[in-house]
């Protein structure tokens, strides 16, 4: 896909002189960003509106807009270096219909520009099951989707979230094993769905 081998391009040419990941070789950056943010498709509705906190390099909201170009996307990071790139390789893929923003999501009422809720919020490598849950519980709203990317030791994570989601009436929807090509280590998408109360 050529939306994804720009991407590509624009994050390992930004990477050499701004730090936006630990990744520096381009086969490990389709592997290890690129294919692990196409994990969640399957999962996800075919259309809808999709916050990624913590964009970082764009993983995964900017990949999961180019796979589905319908979504209405926000992309939302507290560096301005990470933000820089995300603006400028927003331009150069010529997509509509995302935004990066510059800010913390803890700070959900000093952030213009963002919905009251989205249909699904995303996350990789943000915190813990727990802290994540935390900082993006405001952005959900019933009905609505939170996509992790996580390590092999989620079971852990998630019996320490397990009184917070019953707080905040989460629950989990999927959680799919997997492996990336060329690495053996056991991964995990965990999807949870904020419960709407009948």
């Amino acid at each position: 896909m050529l939306l994804c081998s720009i991407f590509i391009e624009e994050l390992w040419s930004w990477n050499r002189v701004v730090n936006l990941s630990g990744i520096t070789e381009k086969k490990e950056m389709v592997i290890k960003l690129l294919l692990e943010s196409l994990v969640a498709l399957p999962y996800l509705p075919a259309r809808g509106t999709l916050l990624d906190i913590g964009s970082g390099a764009g993983v995964p909201g900017l990949i999961i807009k180019i796979a589905r170009p319908e979504f209405q996307v926000h992309l939302l990071e507290s560096r301005a270096k990470k933000v820089s790139f995300l603006k400028n390789t927003i331009r150069a893929l010529n997509l509509k219909g995302v935004d990066a923003y510059h800010g913390r999501a803890e700070k959900y009422n000093e952030l213009p520009g963002l919905l009251p809720s989205y249909n699904i919020v995303a996350v990789r490598a943000l915190a813990s099951i727990k802290k994540t849950i935390t900082i993006c519980s405001p952005y959900l709203a019933p009905g609505s989707l939170l996509v992790t990317f996580k390590g092999p030791i989620i079971e852990k994570e998630i019996e320490e979230s397990r009184d917070l989601m019953t707080k905040l009436l989460l629950s989990e929807k999927y959680k799919v094993r997997y492996k990336l090509p060329t690495n053996n280590s056991i991964r995990y998408l965990l999807i949870l769905k904020k419960d709407i109360i009948s």
